[in-house]
């Protein structure tokens, strides 16, 4: 029974970390709490993420940002250790999924990703978990080819973007 608990409460954690990530995403970096002054840095920095998404630097949110996420995390893994290290291991997956997606991942959860980057910047900002964007009625159903061409043509663009920022020009 106390494994049980304890298993619904490290999946409760995990799913909460997904539903906040997407909140964020959803609110704050594309809705109407971007204008707030306490948000506006956040959303600049998100917005600068979709203008070069293959910049490493735009993947980073500012430092009191990084803190309230990993401040709630450690509190609530005070409050109960599965259900924090269910948010961390989200935002562990998060990590490592963003990445991946913005580093050449075809997988149906990367592409789900670049969709949101190339194709429809208003639809699937779940990011690591495209259900949570069938859920609330965010899901874009993209086509193979129009995503395709999308992409390669932002690439190209980040890509020369990148060397004439490179070399000076």
């Amino acid at each position: 029974m106390l494994l049980t608990l304890q298993f619904l409460l490290f999946a409760g954690g995990h799913a909460a970390g997904a539903l906040l990530f997407y909140f964020f995403h959803r609110v704050i970096f594309h809705g109407p709490l971007a204008k707030y002054p306490v948000f506006k840095q956040w959303a600049a920095i998100h917005t600068r993420h979709h203008a070069r998404p293959g910049e490493p630097g735009a993947f980073f949110f500012p430092w009191w940002a990084n803190i309230a996420v990993w401040a709630v995390a450690l509190g609530l893994y005070f409050t109960s250790p599965a259900f924090g290290i269910g948010m961390v291991t989200f935002f562990l997956v998060y990590a490592y999924r963003h990445r991946a997606a913005h580093n050449g991942s075809q997988s149906k959860w990367a592409q789900h990703h670049q969709s949101h980057h190339y194709v429809k910047p208003r639809a699937n900002f779940a990011g690591t978990y495209p259900v949570l964007d069938r859920i609330f009625g965010t899901y874009f159903h993209v086509d193979q080819n129009e995503y395709a061409a999308k992409a390669i043509r932002a690439r190209v663009g980040n890509a020369e973007q990148r060397g004439k920022i490179d070399s000076g020009c």
